[in-house]
């Protein structure tokens, strides 16, 4: 991945070091009942109608506390988080469900794998999704943020299957370009992910997409390149109010005050800066709720004169 962050270098596949052994890895965690992280649920309305945020699993930072800061506060919000009270200090690894006539899934979570002896753990959202009362055959578009492992983990499974057989699959283009046909991304797409998006692409049902494009009724494709070089922002909207879904644009509410916080995985931080600004910015002037993959919780929040409101 070119253009790393000179807050964490090192940050690569060889930092998790993925283990496909264990089917539920989940189960087997201290984490595996955490409300916070693991089994975090939240259902937001917008308009008439209702985002559900869902989590796959947890991201534990004590053990990488220089992936989220700046040169001059490189511990940010491993610190931060410490500072709330929170051991391990952690962030859940979040994706979304925009139900309606096309129900579209916003990332795919990480899967149910083992990243780094615990660093990173997923497996939870197909339940998270029942509880809800949906199967991964009731989703018609999974809508990608972008193609790091945390966000793709279960469009295949290990075999390189595609698991959501009625679905599109929908991302930027030049996120396509840097992952699925060049060798410069430091996080690179699985392999079995890699041959699930080849069949799909066969099969005529991976849409590239490049600007601001409706992706279905009530959900929106913005551009925000920066975390990647095709990264998108989901917004969605019904009755007058809107939500944008920052992907990993915006890492945590932190970066509204703490703007020079950067993660280690940005291919481009200033960028990436950038766009966290201005979407903050129009969610100031304009209204809405802003809500990201990794949220404490997953919940949202309103920018109000500058200053973060949970709702």
């Amino acid at each position: 991945m070119s253009g790393m962050s000179e807050v964490d270098p090192e940050v690569s596949s060889e930092t998790f070091g993925f283990d496909y052994s264990d089917a539920d890895p989940i189960a087997g965690s201290p984490l595996y009942d955490d409300t916070l992280t693991t089994l975090a649920v939240e259902e937001l309305p917008v308009g008439g109608r209702t985002l559900l945020a869902l989590s796959d699993g947890f991201f534990t930072i004590d053990r990488v506390p220089e992936f989220l800061g700046s040169p001059a506060d490189p511990h940010g919000l491993h610190d931060d988080l410490v500072a709330q009270g929170m051991t391990p200090p952690r962030v859940p690894v979040g994706a979304f469900v925009w139900p309606g006539e096309l129900n579209v899934l916003v990332d795919a979570g990480f899967g149910p794998r083992d990243g780094g002896g615990g660093i990173m753990v997923g497996g939870e959202l197909r339940r998270n999704m029942a509880r809800k009362g949906l199967g991964f055959d009731d989703i018609d578009i999974v809508a990608l943020s972008h193609l790091h492992p945390d966000h793709t983990g279960w469009l295949a499974d290990f075999e390189g299957n595609p698991l959501f057989v009625n679905a599109r699959v929908v991302m930027g283009a030049q996120d396509w370009h840097h992952f699925m046909e060049t060798d410069e991304a430091q996080l690179p797409i699985d392999g079995y992910v890699k041959r699930a998006l080849m069949t799909l692409a066969d099969q005529g049902r991976v849409d590239l997409l490049e600007g601001d494009v409706v992706v279905a009724p009530g959900i929106t494709r913005l551009d925000g390149a920066g975390h990647t070089p095709g990264h998108s922002l989901y917004l969605v909207e019904d009755g007058g109010e809107r939500a944008i879904l920052f992907g990993d644009a915006m890492y945590c509410p932190q970066q509204l005050t703490e703007v020079d916080w950067i993660a280690g995985s940005d291919v481009d931080p200033r960028a990436a800066q950038r766009v966290r600004e201005r979407y903050l910015r129009e969610l100031d002037e304009g209204g809405g709720v802003g809500l990201g993959c990794h949220f404490p919780g997953l919940k949202g929040g309103r920018v109000l004169s500058g200053a973060w409101q949970s709702v």
